[in-house]
């Protein structure tokens, strides 16, 4: 029996590694069909393990006739688990039928037991695909479930057959089932886990040719040997490209030695080692030099790693950044042009303010002397003609310096007090005149709750509500122009306020809004004007920390607002500001030396001064300056900047070298450029202040006196500059104090909002009177025109004359009247009425001169007994003053009182 067992189990044995042998071609043939659809495959794999079961059967061990055994249930069992539910059912059929078509007493014996095995392989496989993966719990629970199921198989043969078999076969069979199943399962899971790893890492080195392919560059691994060797064992053909080498060459020193930059290789050798040593990451951009002569900029990166045998690996990529360099050069080659262009363009916006402004000195000072002097009627019409463009074109020049210093952020806010009231009346005052010239009523008015005093830059907020005013007048036709400020909230920062200037003018269509506020932008070019008047309004708001916007309907009018919170503020302490009565004090005569280059400037200087009594030496460049401070003693000097010989900067420097007295001695920079780069070259340089062309006499005298006294011209800066013309800040402003009538302003129907029109109406604030019958300030100005005789004069002789032009209008309007010659006697009225400050009487006339001009006969009676009645209030005021002129020299103090008017 024991003979018998040994001779069955070595059979057996035999069988499974035929199967063994066997199945590895399978698992090739396997491999092969991968790309196959996955049911034709796994029938393919169950014929081929049912194969094998047949090639078992073929050499069986017989135990009787028509009984035999062999390794067949192994190799039908495992073909579940390896090839899915098909091949165990494959495997099954054809060994099935083989041993059917085999016959004998134990073909259904067989035929059961090989569809046994077939269900318990493809109930295990079905429980390791759940789990994921075959392992060794699934492969034990086959090789029993396959070695406990061949003896039920003995059922079905004759018993006398069964018996012998379970005594010679069962133990050999078992065995032969449970390890033939463990060991040849075991050896196929082992092949098919390396036929995965062999197809994962095949898929792995396509994806990595892939990727390295499709990267802009190269990929390298270099290694420094322990020995000191420098050897590159892998590098991609995108390496070769960038590195400009031949593919099929090796990489090696003597090689990447060639192509190195001579002046870059030591640095790269350096790095090198150096990441060596710390184990950094390299990263290093150097140039080569390729066959053809051409350079190229690479940038390497790796990292680096030691291996326990000491060699350094880096792997890393190149890439070719030559293009990237060019940029980058290009960049900054624009850099530097980009700031060279902006010095150039300092340079010229100097330049040119001086070369624009050194001009416009002689302009507007020779006119303001040239009105001081007695001049006919028509010949000081003139001189104001030219004093008003010089003015304009003044304000021309400085709206493109300040849209410059915006730009270059060079432009810097003031925080001062100052009271609102008084700006908004002085913005109201300078708009006024020209509001009255084109028939239009002007009204400013302030909320009560608005505090009086506030804290920021008024010059720079005065500029932009007298650009919304002067654009509110210049495209309005008929009605009037409205300003207010209201407060909306109270917040940690102070009052939020919002200012509003509203007008019934033309109007600007919705589409046509987005364009107002863009630099060199403009609605209606016909009217003139930069375009830079918004946008620098604009920048001036946004610094301030507020926003500025618009709300306008065609042909029915606009508002202008702006919204911002300023800090409240205590009053300052010296009282109210300077006024034009505290300008002409007696001064101390003083001795000036004045060095200027152009003798128009000259002359225009030592008049202004002359006037009020200072003695004036002149000279006409910096180095006679110096030699005269030296030889004579001088109480100040006024140093013009740009001279020949030595400049300004240069002989003040000179100047302070000596020793003192003479070196100390306080010296005022005369310069047409007011870009603070400038004066701040004048600060440098050792000067006192700095005085702006055109020179305003007030803001000179004021600067001398401050200098002479110890101080410079910037320690009060929270001052009030001079009035008429006074340069604030390099912009020139009408500074005459507000003076006129209570006039109740409230959201009128004739503002846009009050009839409909979907914007905001105006919020009834307290009034500021601008609006009287006679605005002593317009008088004040014409007798420091003309002198106090010259004033009176003319006051006298026209109200001699008003009468019996009045009787003449008073008859044209009666009924039947004749209106035909009306238009001319209004018209000659404007001029008359206007210089002597009969601000309502010159606008009644000029409503009805255009409305007869325009055929609108129907308003002439009402607008003549506007003119008859602003008359006789405008003759009894005029009456009123030079009555009171004849009793106590009114005139003479007119200045204190507009000093107090609101």
């Amino acid at each position: 029996m024991n003979m018998v067992s040994s001779e069955l189990l070595l059979g057996l044995a035999q069988n499974i590694g035929l199967f063994a042998v066997v199945a590895v071609v399978f698992l090739q043939i396997r491999s092969r069909a991968a790309g196959w659809p996955a049911p034709a495959a796994n029938v393919l794999l169950g014929l081929m393990f049912g194969a094998v079961a047949v090639l078992g059967m073929a050499d069986p061990v017989r135990v009787a006739p028509g009984l035999f055994i062999d390794a067949r249930n192994v190799m039908v069992g495992l073909a579940g688990p390896f090839g899915g539910p098909l091949a165990g059912a494959a495997a099954a059929l054809v060994s099935a039928a083989f041993r059917f078509w085999m016959g004998g007493p134990g073909a259904v014996a067989g035929v059961t037991s090989l569809v046994g095995a077939g269900v318990i392989g493809m109930l295990v496989g079905a429980a390791a695909r759940r789990s994921g993966r075959f392992g060794n719990r699934h492969l034990t629970a086959l090789a029993l479930l396959v070695t406990v199921m061949a003896p039920f198989s003995f059922l079905l043969l004759p018993p006398d057959m069964a018996h012998r078999l379970m005594d010679t076969a069962l133990v050999p069979l078992s065995l032969g089932n449970f390890f033939g199943t463990l060991a040849l399962g075991t050896f196929l899971r082992k092949e098919q886990e390396r036929c995965d790893l062999q197809t994962a890492l095949t898929e792995s080195q396509r994806r990595f040719a892939a990727t390295v392919a499709n990267l802009p560059g190269g990929v390298y691994q270099r290694v420094l040997t322990v020995d000191g060797r420098l050897r590159f064992p892998y590098c991609s053909p995108g390496f070769f490209q960038v590195m400009g080498l031949p593919p099929t060459a090796p990489v090696t020193l003597e090689a990447l030695n060639r192509i190195l930059h001579p002046e870059d290789r030591p640095r790269l050798y350096a790095s090198i080692h150096a990441s060596a040593e710390t184990l950094e990451p390299w990263n290093l951009e150097y140039r080569i030099v390729r066959s053809d002569g051409e350079i190229r900029w690479i940038s390497a990166s790796s990292r680096a790693v030691r291996r326990d045998c000491g060699d350094i690996v880096w792997d890393g990529i190149v890439t070719d950044v030559t293009e990237a360099k060019r940029n980058e050069q290009a960049l900054i080659q624009a850099r530097l042009e980009a700031e060279a262009a902006s010095r150039a363009k300092a340079e010229f916006l100097a330049t040119m303010s001086h070369e624009m402004r050194t001009p416009l000195n002689g302009i507007l000072g020779f006119a303001r002397l040239l009105l001081d002097e007695e001049l006919t009627s028509r010949q000081r019409h003139h001189a104001r003609l030219v004093r008003d463009a010089g003015r304009s074109l003044l304000t021309v020049i400085e709206d493109v310096l300040d849209f410059s210093r915006i730009e270059a952020g060079r432009l810097v806010l003031n925080d001062i007090p100052f009271a609102i009231r008084d700006l908004i009346a002085n913005c109201a005052a300078v708009l006024r005149l020209e509001a009255e010239a084109k028939g239009l009523t002007l009204h400013a008015a302030v909320a009560p709750d608005v505090p009086e005093w506030l804290s920021g830059d008024p010059d720079r907020l005065r500029q932009v509500v007298l650009n919304l005013l002067a654009n509110a007048v210049k495209f309005t036709e008929h009605g009037g122009v409205g300003l207010t400020i209201v407060k909306i909230a109270d917040t940690p920062a102070g009052p939020h306020l919002t200012i509003n200037v509203t007008d019934t003018g033309i109007g600007i269509p919705t589409d046509r809004q987005g364009q107002l506020f863009q630099r060199f932008s403009q609605i209606d070019r016909s009217r003139g004007g930069t375009g830079l008047g918004l946008a620098i309004s604009r920048r001036l708001v946004e610094m301030m920390g507020g926003t500025v916007g618009v709300q306008s309907q065609a042909g029915v009018g606009s508002t202008f607002w702006l919204s911002l919170v300023l800090r409240e503020s205590d009053p300052p302490a010296r009282g109210r500001p300077p006024c034009a009565a505290d300008l002409l004090v007696v001064r101390r005569p003083l001795r000036i030396l004045l060095a200027e280059d152009l003798a128009m400037n000259r002359e225009l200087t030592v008049a202004m001064l002359r006037g009020v009594g200072h003695r004036v030496d002149t000279v006409t460049d910096g180095r006679q300056a110096v030699q005269a401070v030296q030889r004579g003693v001088y109480d100040l000097v006024l140093m013009d900047v740009h001279m020949p010989e030595m400049d300004g900067h240069a002989a003040t420097r000179a100047i302070r070298a000596l020793p003192p007295p003479v070196g100390a001695i306080p010296i005022l920079a005369m310069s047409a450029s007011a870009l603070p780069d400038e004066v701040r070259r004048c600060q440098d340089a050792g000067m006192n202040g700095h005085i702006a062309k055109p020179v305003d006499r007030r803001a000179m005298l004021v600067a001398i006196d401050r200098a002479v006294e110890g101080r410079t011209v910037d320690d009060r800066a929270a001052d009030d500059r001079a009035v008429d013309g006074q340069m604030v800040d390099g912009r020139m402003v009408d500074g005459e104090e507000p003076g006129g009538p209570a006039a109740l302003f409230q959201a009128a129907s004739w503002l846009p909002g009050g009839s409909g029109t979907g914007m905001s109406p105006l919020t009834l604030a307290e009034p500021i009177p601008l609006r009287q019958p006679l605005d002593l300030a317009m008088l004040r100005q014409l007798c420091d025109d003309l002198g106090e005789d010259v004033c009176v004069r003319l006051a006298v002789a026209f109200l001699d004359e008003l009468p019996e032009r009045m009787s003449l209008l008073r008859a044209a309007g009666e009924p039947g009247g004749d209106c035909a010659g009306v238009a001319a006697d209004a018209q000659a009225l404007v001029a008359p009425a206007a210089s002597l400050g009969l601000v309502r009487l010159a606008s009644a006339c000029r409503a009805l001169g255009a409305a007869l001009r325009a055929g609108r006969r129907d308003e002439a009676a009402g607008l003549i007994a506007s003119v008859l009645d602003a008359a006789e209030e405008g003759a009894e005021a005029l009456r009123g003053v030079l009555a009171a002129d004849r009793a106590g020299g009114l005139f003479k103090s007119l200045a204190k009182d507009i000093a107090g008017t609101p």
